[in-house]
């Protein structure tokens, strides 16, 4: 009895709480209301664009410098989220990857 009670003290005691993974709303949730960024009016350049992800910025100053992307995801793990960003000059897809653990870049493709 004393074992199964110091091991319930134990177990309750040094794990941290599962810190739920949210996925920042999609451009559709704004009604066709157009976001205002640094990216959408055009003040980045490619290399601008870049230099800013190669940093690992924070997902909020993701969403503020690029706004709402067009679709998320989540990885099966629910180790990496995906933020798609359409850009329609090219018909296709950037894709900026966010750590769930840490809501930094962990990794991109932006052409």
């Amino acid at each position: 009895m004393r074992l199964f009670l110091f091991t319930f003290v134990f177990s309750c005691v040094f794990f941290p709480p599962v810190k739920p993974i949210v996925l920042p709303p999609i451009k559709k949730t704004l009604s066709g209301k157009k976001q205002e960024t640094l990216y959408t009016l055009g003040y980045m350049s490619e290399y601008d664009i870049w230099d800013f992800l190669k940093d690992s910025p924070t997902e909020n100053e993701v969403l503020d410098i690029f706004g709402l992307p067009d679709s998320v995801w989540i990885d099966e793990q629910e180790i990496t989220k995906f933020l798609y960003y359409f850009i329609s000059d090219m018909q296709d897809y950037n894709i900026i990857e966010i750590s769930a653990k840490t809501d930094s870049v962990s990794g991109f493709e932006w052409d």
